[in-house]
């Protein structure tokens, strides 16, 4: 009896922290991630305290600072690795930023001048437009793939049930591996939005990065199923798992190697372009001033709901093509 009453409780408490979570989450805003500067449950430790900033009309308004592990001390004396750690890890830093980055102090080169040395990664960003081109080659790649299965589809076989056993067994593991990646897909938006210094949240450059780190993956994933299901032979199928996460991955890469090689370009955009959370929700504060930018602002509205809402339903949809893509294939 006692035992069950545990495990009642133990249900209990992770639903009662998922729900708050999960609720905390749909607050949020896409630019600044606000969800962690208070706490998800009463019970939980945050790592940011509040304190009051008067404004000039009297109101007194509740913002972030930093504390602890988290204090103005720690992203200040931080070493160059984690610079460059903390750039590649921050979501709204992408292609377009690096873009930009190249358009606004990239293309002085001071970063290779100091080193004494030229890379053609770094040069070319600027003049061939690089992280540019992986943009459009990522989604170019994935049209062709998804129009080449549109094209082969049989419409009428929602449910052929005409695979080998092999075939079964491979769809089976394919969704039951998505089904296991979809709960990491929500933790990699929680994880890398605790960032206490960050890109500039003020363009659209940002916005766009961000819903092409989230967003494309989960389309990537979503279409892989699909690509799976309708394919033949347990080699090609395989094969089709393999192209789509290489797909997915080919933005991160080209950062991933491009600071490889210059961790110094990484140090000078952290340096000089990333800004605190409390810099950043200022700066938002005084862009929403204007129209254009506040208009902008209130499209991501919609657009980043309906991404958590498809990052949060993911797992379901993963779990019911376990059941009936086996059975259907």
């Amino acid at each position: 009896m006692r035992k069950a009453r545990d495990c009642c409780s133990a249900v209990k408490d992770n639903v009662e922290l998922l729900s708050a979570h999960i609720a905390a989450k749909f607050r949020d805003d896409l630019l600044i991630g606000t969800e962690h500067s208070y706490k998800v449950t009463p019970a939980c430790q945050t790592p940011q305290k509040s304190f009051l900033r008067e404004q000039s009309d009297g109101v007194v308004s509740r913002m972030e600072s930093n504390t602890s592990e988290y204090s103005k001390e720690s992203y200040l004396n931080i070493t160059d690795e984690e610079k460059r750690q903390i750039v590649i890890a921050d979501p709204k830093f992408g292609m377009f930023s690096l873009f930009k980055y190249h358009m606004t102090r990239g293309y002085k080169n001071e970063v290779l001048k100091k080193k004494n040395a030229v890379y053609c990664s770094h040069i070319f960003s600027t003049l061939g437009l690089l992280p540019i081109i992986v943009f459009i080659a990522q989604w170019a790649m994935y049209i062709a793939l998804i129009a080449n299965q549109i094209d082969i589809y049989d419409r009428n076989s929602l449910c052929p049930n005409e695979a080998s056993w092999k075939e079964k067994l491979i769809m089976f593991g394919a969704c039951g591996l998505y089904f296991v990646k979809s709960f990491f897909l929500w933790d990699n938006l929680t994880d890398r939005t605790r960032l206490n210094k960050m890109i500039p949240a003020t363009d659209t450059w940002t916005m766009l990065d961000t819903f092409q780190e989230f967003g494309f993956n989960l389309f990537v994933y979503g279409a892989n199923i699909w690509i799976v299901f309708v394919g033949h032979g347990v080699d090609n199928m395989v094969l089709d798992c393999l192209a789509m996460e290489f797909l997915m991955n080919l933005d991160n890469e080209f950062e991933q190697l491009y600071f490889e090689y210059l961790p110094e370009a990484a140090v000078d955009i952290y340096d000089n372009s990333f800004i605190t959370y409390k810099e950043n929700y200022d700066m938002l504060e005084k862009k929403n001033k204007y129209c254009s930018f506040y208009c902008l602002h209130c499209l991501t509205f919609v657009p980043f709901k309906a991404l958590l809402t498809s990052l949060m339903l993911f797992p379901f949809f993963c779990f019911a093509m376990m059941i009936y893509t086996p059975l259907c294939k």
